[in-house]
């Protein structure tokens, strides 16, 4: 059955920035190979909450995509050895919850625009 994931990803932050991208293209193209490919999140160069392997910083990626419940196994033997992926992480997404995600974006951009229309004096006032 093919359901929605959400794989999270930490590179070893220590990296270059040429082989943390090469970690994420290899990466991505696995989801490409394997999957219903969506998205690819880079959040980016955070701290660490705490070491792993000796290392404070870590370079976060999030893949959105859809697949059987076998390609989480495969990933994971997929990074089992290599020493550039800290941490990973896969879950199953809830549609649900994305969709209220989705609607209370769209509310917060609309309050800021009126917020925005409000500074600049765009609104006539009673």
């Amino acid at each position: 059955m093919i359901r929605p994931y959400e794989t999270a990803v930490v590179i070893d932050g220590t990296l270059s920035d040429d082989a943390i991208q090469r970690e994420q293209e290899q990466l991505e193209a696995f989801f490409k190979s394997n999957s219903e490919f969506e998205k690819t999140d880079v959040w980016g160069k955070r701290a660490l909450a705490y070491t792993i392997r000796k290392k404070k910083t870590g370079h976060y990626v999030v893949f959105s995509y859809r697949a059987s419940g076998d390609v989480a196994g495969m990933f994971d033997k997929h990074v089992k050895l290599n020493e550039a992926v800290l941490r990973h992480l896969t879950v199953v997404r809830d549609l649900k919850n994305e969709a209220a995600r989705e609607a209370f974006a769209a509310r917060k951009e609309e309050i800021r625009v009126d917020k925005m229309e409000d500074e600049d004096g765009d609104l006539e006032r009673d």
